[in-house]
């Protein structure tokens, strides 16, 4: 064995080793990721639509709705402008998306202009090949009696049909709600609903709506907002404002569970040793472990998510197991760590089994929390084994606490009967026929955001008044070239025009019903120049609209601009283009892609269908496939459980005879199946994130039975140390179930009842052992 003195040393090498990684972790810039998806495993077969997702999902995130609800006939427009004029300020938006300034509508309509003879509308084409262009003639002469006369009047002559005038209006009805009672007022988009008027704001961020900066700065400044117009209510939705409230909620938490689990440190130390340096060490152990878990997850993965350190905090509950062993071992023994090691050490190993079970998961959520509390107990382990024989430590246990644990141990020997953990084998066999038989309904992926109902509540309310496209659900349309997309994404709109009559989705949007393909566009260049003979115009020249020479210069231009396409490129770089660029992913893999967006869904199956019916078009459905993922994982999960416990118990069978490994193994595995059981039928279903909680009541139900295990007396200590430990950790874990994330909570409620249980379980199982084992009362 090594010196004292060189073991410290190790010790501190390991930790400056932690802290330089640490340093130029510190230098490069920390992550502390929100971004919910990158907890998430890949849930397409085909990497191109995974990728694909994952681009518009990046595009789609820096989208913020904001709307001003009024009751009252205030005019809401000044106080919208003065919003805008503060974001603005603010230097974190890059543009707003319902404003379209004078200037950007007169680039729009020129572009369509300068591309009149190459673009028609799908209605208008339909007309002109069965009526030609009397419809069209009688159309222009009727809007120069109209209000617009003004405007359009000049534009007969280059535009006899009004053909640009038809194509963009057409084109901004596809672009916007089809409700009457959506207008367009000044700069904005209002609506009324239920007789009250929204005003609508639509942006999208320069930076990610994960940036912490970014969220104080835009929700500060809506806050004040707010107070400033009380008579205005305030909607909102967008990935800034969940990931916001997600990052507020997990920092609390974490402030709660982590210090929570501190003060009950200190508390049972100083009740339990009546030493300052128990608790010292036991602090330095926790920090160590917490430190290199931290460190290790952002070395491996490039950065942490916060629900990784807000499962990262309840590592309190596990790393303190070392610490109470060895300070209750120092009650009786000056040097106690030869006593302890192998205990410690197999309880090590038993814990890392399950969580290298656990990062088997292709599930980067999952192996974040494992590589965290691999490091994390490691070095809590290290810290214990190295350093704590450095110091001598004079601990003592009140007799008042120690005559209430041997009652307690009194109690426990009496119930240590063959026949009472021979009945206990019924519990697995229960909790495995309500695991077969669980609610899979509850393995969903909005268990791992914390929302408040009222930001819910906002985002269904905006999305049906604007009938905003789903963000999780899409058509994914894929091409060899962009000429090639662009037919591809024509060609569906018969059968989406149907999905529409069917009333399978109010309204679809994609590149095509902007740009036609080039093919289609040569087509509708010769179908109006076949229009464009003076027979057919004649209406015109005998109004005067037309005389020979402006015919000619009409003429003119339509043979020099037969080449003239409107290039996608040309549109993505215009106003509107840039406004619906979502719509267009560029190339992934060396192909065209585009999304088609779609508003308010009513049956998901009849898209999937259309999918399937189609080679190269997908149905993106992130939300319900993520969910029927973790579904698979919980059952994969369960399986990795079974298969660590598996191993666990041959590791035991090494070290000891069969009924003693047998005896380790016992408690763990009848509180798994209690908190199973128990978490089933409180709250109707068993899901994923009660499932990896079974993993840490495994993995310290071990702890205890090996403490007993290696005990080489009876001793009252052991149970002192594993009283200690559970209590610890059912505060830290009886925290998690506070949370307001869904996910946290079922993993806390889940751990109360598993650590409760193998607590109980605990000291008879011990007693059991100190039979077989043969030892004394001593």
């Amino acid at each position: 064995m090594p010196s004292t003195k060189v073991k410290a040393l190790i010790w501190a090498l390991a930790i400056l080793l932690s802290a330089g990684l640490f340093y130029k972790q510190l230098n490069d810039g920390f992550r502390v990721e929100t971004n919910i998806l990158k907890l998430l495993p890949e849930t397409e077969v085909d990497p191109f639509a995974e990728k694909a997702f994952a681009q518009f999902s990046d595009n789609n995130f820096k989208q913020i709705i904001i709307g001003l609800k009024s009751s009252s006939n205030k005019d809401l427009e000044p106080m919208a402008a003065s919003l805008v004029e503060k974001l603005q300020q603010t230097q974190l938006i890059e543009r707003f998306n319902t404003q379209i300034s004078e200037d950007e509508q007169e680039a729009i309509a020129e572009l369509i202009f300068n591309h009149r003879f190459h673009l028609l509308k799908t209605t208008d084409r339909d007309l002109m090949l069965s009526e030609g262009a009397e419809p069209f003639v009688e159309h222009s002469l009727q809007m120069i009696y109209s209000p617009l006369s003004g405007q359009l009047l000049p534009l007969i002559a280059q535009d006899p049909l009004l053909l640009s005038y038809r194509y963009l209006q057409q084109a901004f009805t596809n672009s916007s709600s089809s409700d009457s009672s959506t207008q367009v007022v000044g700069d904005f988009l209002k609506v009324i609903d239920s007789g009250q008027q929204i005003l609508i704001l639509s942006a999208r961020l320069k930076e990610s709506p994960f940036d912490t900066k970014t969220q104080e700065q835009i929700t500060g400044l809506l806050d004040n907002f707010s107070e400033q117009n009380p008579e205005v209510e305030l909607l909102t939705t967008g990935a800034l404002f969940y990931a916001q409230y997600a990052a507020a909620s997990a920092k609390s938490e974490i402030s709660t569970i982590g210090l929570g689990s501190l003060l009950g440190v200190i508390a049972l130390l100083i009740i339990a040793f009546r030493s300052i340096a128990p608790l010292f060490m036991t602090m330095t152990s926790l920090a160590t472990g917490v430190f290199i878990g931290f460190t290790a997850v952002h070395l491996i993965f490039g950065s942490i998510h916060v629900l990784t350190l807000v499962f990262g905090a309840s590592l309190v509950g596990v790393a303190v197991d070392y610490a109470f062993h060895y300070f209750s071992s120092a009650v009786h023994h000056r040097r106690p760590l030869p006593y302890i090691f192998i205990a410690i050490l197999m309880g090590l190993v038993s814990s890392v089994i399950g969580y290298v079970a656990l990062f088997m998961a292709p599930f980067p959520g999952l192996q974040q929390m494992a590589i965290f509390c691999i490091a994390g107990l490691i070095g809590a382990f290290l810290t214990v084994t190295l350093l704590f024989d450095v110091f001598h430590y004079k601990v003592s246990t009140p007799g008042p606490f120690i005559t209430l644990l041997k009652h307690h141990q009194s109690f426990s020997r009496k119930l240590a009967h063959p026949t009472l953990l021979i009945m206990l084998l019924g519990l697995p066999v229960f909790a495995g026929y309500l695991i077969l038989n669980t609610d899979r309904s509850n393995d969903n992926i909005r268990q791992l955001q914390a929302a408040p109902q009222q930001l819910v509540d906002q985002e269904a309310e905006l999305t049906r008044i604007i009938s905003a496209p789903a963000t999780n659900q899409f058509f994914l349309v894929r091409a060899d070239s962009n000429e090639q997309l662009l037919q591809t994404l024509s060609k569906y709109n018969d059968e989406l025009d149907e999905l529409v009559t069917r009333n399978v989705i109010d309204q679809y949007s994609h590149l095509a019903q902007w740009v036609p393909s080039r093919t289609q566009q040569l087509s509708d260049y010769q179908l109006i120049g076949q229009q464009f003979t003076e027979s057919k115009l004649t209406s015109l020249f005998d109004t005067g609209l037309l005389d020979a020479s402006s015919y000619q210069r009409l003429l003119d231009n339509y043979r020099a601009s037969e080449s003239d396409y409107l290039s996608l490129s040309d549109w993505l770089a215009s106003p509107i283009g840039q406004r619906l660029s979502y719509l267009w992913l560029g190339k992934i893999e060396g192909d065209s892609a585009a999304i088609i967006s779609i508003s308010n869904i009513k049956d998901l199956a009849a898209l999937e269908q259309l999918a399937q019916s189609h080679n190269g078009l997908y149905f993106i459905n992130k939300v319900d496939k993520v969910s029927e993922l973790f579904s698979s994982y919980r059952q994969l999960a369960t399986l990795m459980l079974i298969l660590a416990c598996l191993l666990i118990f041959a590791l035991l069978l090494v070290k000891y005879k069969i009924k003693i490994a047998y005896h380790v193994i016992f408690a763990p595995i009848i509180a798994a199946s209690v908190a199973i059981i128990v978490t089933t039928l409180v709250a109707g279903s068993f899901n994923l994130f009660s499932t990896l909680a079974l993993f840490l009541v495994v993995g310290i139900g071990i702890d205890y039975g090996l403490f007993y295990a290696e005990a080489q007396a009876r001793s009252i200590y052991i149970h002192l140390a594993v009283t200690l430990s559970a209590t610890t950790t059912f505060l830290s874990f009886g925290l998690l179930s506070l949370s307001e994330t869904p996910a946290i909570h079922a993993f806390g409620l889940t751990m109360l009842t598993g650590i409760l249980t193998v607590f109980l379980l605990s000291p008879i199982v011990g007693n059991r052992l100190y039979r077989i084992k043969g030892l004394d009362n001593g």
